[in-house]
């Protein structure tokens, strides 16, 4: 699979290159069209997220910046500036044609179809 697909058209505003790199959590689910990756990306929003298909391996990068409101002073700090960014090997069933994305509040979730070929479909029984 040698084919390169962007989810996301703008490439995200870089961050420095030194700005920690954090791995985001993710969940993966499969159902019979299509697997499906949510991945939490806090502070990051459509158009600091970027998400690639190439050479069998979905990328997914985020970039956040940790705002921090006018007339507040900072108590603690969990979140901070920085990137995101993690690759999955994708099997060989997927259409990397047909893969789409949407962040919202932070959360990217990435719809990877299945092929056709390889959906199970049920076989008629006759006596």
């Amino acid at each position: 699979m040698s084919e390169t697909k962007a989810i996301q058209k703008e490439p995200p505003a870089q961050t420095p290159q030194s700005e920690p790199v954090y791995i985001p959590r993710v969940d993966i689910r499969e159902d019979a069209n299509q697997f499906t990756v949510v991945a939490d990306l806090p502070g990051s929003d459509d158009k600091s997220v970027e998400a690639t298909v190439q050479n069998g391996v979905l990328t997914i990068e985020g970039w956040s910046q940790a705002d921090k409101p006018q007339g507040y002073e900072l108590l603690g700090q969990e979140f901070g500036r920085g990137r995101y960014r993690r690759d999955f090997a994708l099997p060989d069933q997927i259409d990397p044609e047909r893969i789409h994305a949407r962040v919202k509040n932070g959360v990217l979730t990435v719809a990877i179809p299945k092929k056709e070929e390889v959906k199970a479909r049920k076989i008629q029984i006759n006596s």
